[in-house]
């Protein structure tokens, strides 16, 4: 940790400490310096930030190289659109940019602007294919396919007795919040705590993640530290949805 730059140190501070332990340390030890390289000196950031930008644009979601008036939100409009800015790149074929948060975002009436640092990846395909199912299952109400969601990410294993799939399926939807039901609102402290439930119940059962659930983390703690600041309730399932049919009609 000490070797990394101190934007990606601080990004990992909020990131329970305990999903380290449930990286492969070898895997992690060869990519924590790679995000480094992709920080400090731009590695690929040019390319994923041309193909990012066309596919955020029908989204209103607008790639910059500079925010003039970081963090002003103040809108519901905006907490949609940083939630858009989410999924949306979920579903991206290019990568993603992991850091999202209020320092590198602004809205206006024509609609966010997203000023991205280097810090990306791109998810391996069975780790994105599972993420999709997951969220479809649980926006869609459909029980099995978020289970199959989290055995194709690698989180459960077909061995495990049906109790302990049910249980940490309990866990994932805890970071969910009441998004099914009502307008949900954001906080980061407490999504931290779900969060390291999660990682503790994988420890606990000897799951050996990989680097992609850490980067997720990352992007998630950065999107919660934006929509706290914003401080407004939003229709999460119906964002979700709305992305999904976007990119059917593209």
């Amino acid at each position: 940790m000490r070797i990394l730059p101190g934007v990606l140190k601080e990004l990992l501070k909020h990131v329970p400490t305990v999903l380290f332990e449930v990286v492969e340390w070898k895997v992690l030890a060869s990519e924590l310096p790679k995000l480094s390289r992709r920080l400090l000196q731009k590695e690929g950031f040019e390319e994923l930030f041309d193909k990012q930008h066309s596919f955020l644009e029908p989204f209103g979601i607008h790639l910059v190289t500079d925010i003039h008036s970081p963090g002003k939100f103040g809108s519901v409009e905006a907490s949609e659109k940083i939630l858009a800015l989410y999924f949306a790149q979920l579903f991206s074929p290019h990568g993603l940019f992991l850091d999202l948060g209020p320092n590198h975002l602004d809205f206006n009436s024509g609609g966010l602007n997203y000023a991205p640092n280097g810090l990306w990846t791109k998810f391996h395909p069975q780790f994105s294919q599972g993420l999709q199912k997951i969220y479809d299952g649980f926006y869609l109400e459909n029980e099995a396919l978020f289970h199959e969601g989290l055995l194709t990410c690698g989180l459960t294993s077909p061995k495990w007795p049906q109790a302990e799939k049910d249980a940490l399926a309990q866990l994932f939807k805890s970071h969910f919040g009441a998004s099914l039901t009502s307008d949900m609102s954001f906080d980061l402290e407490t999504f931290k705590q779900s969060f390291f439930k999660v990682a503790d119940f994988m420890l606990e059962k000897k799951v050996v993640i990989s680097t992609d659930f850490l980067y997720l983390g990352i992007a998630l703690v950065t999107l919660y530290s934006s929509l706290e600041s914003n401080n407004s309730k939003v229709n999460v399932k119906k964002v979700y949805l709305t992305v999904k049919e976007q990119l059917q009609i593209q």
